[in-house]
């Protein structure tokens, strides 16, 4: 895995914020995240940082509908347009698939405060990009069927999100050398119900291909799904990072020893979500509650025949803060970080 490194409970973040000012996001993060510092996503800036309109640009056939706050595909002009999306990526001109500083303000921002040096506390910088099945799931032609169902557009749209990743660790590792790319996959819960009428293996291929790409541009790539869904289906990727929800998931995650303890032995880390994001929780928790909860867990690894000493973690927010207003956000975040520093005293 390269680059892996034997976690020891540091704390990072998802992705959205509800700060509208990317230098105040990322001074904030910095803060709290003097490990692992990722980049904001200004959820409420604008529409076009919606994690699926961030990164549209280059799909073939995009209708983006910034008044209606929608965004859908043009099947005729999708066909048109999917040959000069390909010769770009047979070309490998990562920098024609580049996230433009409109929709990604808190990018751009990151890159600055990088660029000015980081303090030593630093380990990795992360960032994110959507993955391919949600994206696919959500995105529909205007006939309202999911593009996971058109093997073109599912086919082409993988390939946009490839590159946008490939250019985004470029830009990442100009300004620090170790780099996390999180895939984000909320839609995983979906994935082998009556809801999704995909075989689970098909829609995993695009994934999988994405996974690939970040890890050989030289990054640590992590999935995040904040529901419950086939874990082992997930343990089994070739991730170096799993991030789910254990705040509200640890016994179902937990049910699974054989595939946990085969995950920690090829040195992936699990990344303990035990930060809770919905307002209700996070207002009547502590950072010391939180704690608690996690080392309940974490004594359980035993008995399930997991030594804690193998276990390579991370504490993060059970998912973004996006949807909070901005002091139970920062509390999730100060909760985070101090979680972290009980864990690892």
């Amino acid at each position: 895995m390269g680059q892996t490194l034997k976690f020891n409970f540091e704390a990072t973040g998802i992705g959205s914020v509800p700060f509208k000012d990317a230098q105040t996001a990322c001074d904030i993060i910095l803060k709290n995240f003097p490990a692992i510092p990722f980049w904001p996503q200004l959820a409420r800036k604008g529409f076009l940082e919606n994690m699926y309109v961030q990164f549209s640009e280059k799909l073939p056939g995009l209708i983006l509908d910034d008044k209606n706050k929608k965004i859908e595909i043009d099947a005729e002009k999708a066909a048109a347009g999917i040959e000069s999306v390909y010769e770009r990526y047979l070309a490998d001109d990562v920098e024609f698939f580049k996230i433009s500083e409109n929709y990604a303000a808190g990018f751009y921002e990151f890159l600055r405060m990088c660029s000015g040096g980081l303090p030593p506390t630093v380990k990795f910088v992360k960032g994110h990009i959507t993955g391919p099945i949600s994206y696919a799931l959500s995105l529909t032609t205007q006939d309202k069927k999911s593009i996971l169902y058109d093997t073109d557009m599912y086919e082409v749209l993988t390939k946009v999100l490839v590159m946008k990743a490939r250019w985004q660790i470029r830009k990442l590792k100009s300004c620090f050398p170790k780099v996390i790319i999180f895939i984000d996959e909320p839609s995983l819960v979906s994935i082998g119900s009556s809801y999704v009428n995909i075989n689970p293996e098909t829609a995993f291929e695009k994934l999988d291909e994405l996974i690939k790409a970040i890890k050989d541009e030289g990054a640590l790539c992590g999935l995040h799904c904040c529901g419950n869904t086939d874990w082992p289906l997930l343990l089994k990727r070739d991730i170096d990072i799993l991030s789910f929800d254990a705040y509200n998931f640890t016994k179902e995650m937990l049910l699974y020893s054989a595939e946990l303890k085969e995950f920690f032995r090829r040195g992936s880390a699990l990344a303990w979500g035990v930060v809770p994001t919905g307002s209700d929780a996070i207002k009547v928790e502590t950072a010391e509650s939180i704690a608690d909860k996690l080392r309940v867990a974490l004594n359980i690894l035993p008995d399930k025949g997991i030594e804690k000493d193998s276990a390579s973690c991370l504490v993060t927010p059970s998912c973004g803060v996006g949807t909070l207003d901005e002091s139970l956000a920062l509390k999730v975040f100060e909760s985070a970080k101090r979680v972290s520093e009980l864990i690892q005293d």
